[in-house]
């Protein structure tokens, strides 16, 4: 009787142990198919999913638009998550979609649970915040938390003091129901697909890596008012850090004082922070604030001049010089000319 106890006992804690060992198994295979990465070519272009449409359909629709190379994972994923009889017809902007398990959960969303946010360019980690605040409701502390979290950025394949800077500002389809997690790998995601794509379209002039780049993309977005002065600019600060000059950006000493931007003073450029470009050479520790595209390109190819200098001419332009004389020069015709208006 003890013998045939044993022996049921035995095969019992066998069965749970293959039952358990199954389970896991389980688990590995659905983790890994809807962390299956993707990267859409043109994620600006928003795909058109007909009323109707099958999930094979789907799928060959995702892979047409350079979103998928393996449909039968994107239809298992459905069948597995049993949403493949949830797909929702519309237009579906996949900006920062970057695994199979994001696609799934944005095409089988309710239209009432997404929301369109815009975030611009040269806005910094807490103004994108503030923004998601307003319109998703997010937690704002731990949005900044994993901001400045190591292990979450590690993850990311970010190295850098900070998300600063690698939040990519656009027009995005956010879920109400993304964490803030989330809504994080999303703006990360399309700022590296688009470093990656102008890296493929562009030849770049120095080796910058993605940390390089993003930070003097920065400097060149708070610089800049118009667009087509961003590769001037570049030029300007590519040509100081081949001479090896102090870069002397006025928006890296904003990014140090605390509150809103406002005029600079002299004691301003004393302020000891490796951000200081004033007093130390080469880029900053990382970037200032969050780039649009145009400054990322004009980073990766400035413009070919000889400027070393330039000066705002208070109305959003920049008059550009080649040495201290002919930058002293430009700011007293300006100080001239300030002058004349206000006797006129």
């Amino acid at each position: 009787m003890l013998k045939h106890n044993f022996t049921f006992e035995r095969v019992y804690n066998i069965a749970i142990g293959v039952g358990l060992a199954l389970f896991a198994i389980s688990l590995a295979i659905y983790s890994i198919i809807l962390s299956w990465e993707i990267d859409c070519e043109h994620p600006e272009r928003p795909i058109t999913i007909p009323k109707g449409a099958s999930a094979a359909a789907v799928a060959e629709l995702l892979k047409q638009e350079s979103c998928l190379e393996n449909t039968n994972i994107f239809k298992l994923a459905l069948t597995m998550t049993m949403k493949n009889r949830s797909i929702r017809p519309g237009r579906y902007n996949l900006k920062g979609i970057s695994s199979i398990g994001q696609l799934v959960k944005v095409i089988a969303s309710q239209s009432s649970d997404r929301v369109r946010v815009t975030m611009l360019e040269g806005w910094t980690i807490e103004q994108f915040a503030d923004e998601l605040k307003d319109r998703l409701q997010i937690d704002i502390f731990e949005f900044l938390r994993l901001c400045n979290d190591y292990n979450f950025m590690h993850g990311l394949n970010i190295e850098a003091p900070s998300l600063e800077g690698f939040l990519f500002p656009d027009t995005y389809i956010l879920l109400k129901t993304y964490t803030e997690e989330e809504i994080l790998r999303i703006l990360v995601n399309q700022h590296q697909h688009n470093h990656r794509q102008l890296l493929k379209e562009l030849k770049p002039v120095r080796r910058l890596n993605m940390l390089e780049m993003t930070a003097l993309a920065s400097i060149i977005q708070g610089e800049a008012v118009y667009d087509d002065e961003m590769s001037i600019i570049s030029s300007v600060y590519h040509n100081r850090l081949d001479k090896k000059m102090l870069l002397q950006a006025d928006p890296t000493i904003q990014y140090i004082i605390p509150g809103k931007p406002r005029r600079l003073y002299n004691k301003d450029l004393d302020i000891d922070s490796p951000y200081n470009t004033y007093k130390y050479k080469g880029l900053p520790p990382g970037p200032i604030n969050n780039p649009g595209l145009s400054a990322l390109k004009a980073a990766i190819m400035p413009a070919e001049t000889d400027y070393l200098y330039f000066v705002s001419n208070g109305e959003g332009r920049h008059i550009f010089t080649r040495n201290n004389e002919e930058h002293n020069q430009a700011k007293l015709e300006l100080k001239r000319k300030r002058r004349f208006k206000r006797k006129i």
